[in-house]
């Protein structure tokens, strides 16, 4: 089976994005891409472009770490962190042009924030991606997802 494209923000909400991925990935025996969307800006930061972007990156893979702690699925598989600059919505779509996925799983604040956006972006990216999406609501029993305990 081709990867699991999981979409995080890194909020908290992203602790059971990861957990619902995961236990997916592990019940379909396959890797976990976990794909964290940002915008690049600055902040009035004094600088080169490419330092932003390295702390930026640095502090994200710093945030991923303390959210893994508590996915204790995410010990039982492969996985990729994938900090990309640029909307969600269209780093979902170059990603899974560029590469071969099964299914994408996002928050369902994620969705919410691609519809305010632009009124229709989510439909559009499910649509043009043709692939399953999971959507993830904030409060969910992750106990029952994909049957594992």
């Amino acid at each position: 089976m081709r990867p699991i494209l999981c979409v995080i923000d890194l909020s908290e909400t992203s602790v059971q994005v990861l957990e619902v991925a995961g236990r997916m990935a592990l019940a379909y025996k396959t890797q976990l891409i976990i794909l964290f969307p940002y915008r690049l800006i600055d902040y009035g930061y004094k600088g080169e472009i490419s330092q932003l972007k390295n702390r930026l990156e640095g502090e994200a893979r710093e945030k991923f770490m303390s959210l893994k702690n508590q996915v204790a699925v995410l010990g039982e598989l492969s996985y990729d962190f994938q900090p990309e600059i640029g909307f969600p919505s269209d780093r979902i779509s170059a990603y899974v042009r560029r590469n071969k996925v099964d299914s994408v799983v996002i928050s369902q604040r994620q969705a919410h924030a691609m519809n305010e956006v632009n009124g229709m972006a989510l439909q559009n990216l499910i649509v043009g991606s043709r692939l399953p999406f999971t959507i993830v609501p904030e409060q969910i029993d992750v106990e029952s997802v994909v049957g594992i305990q």
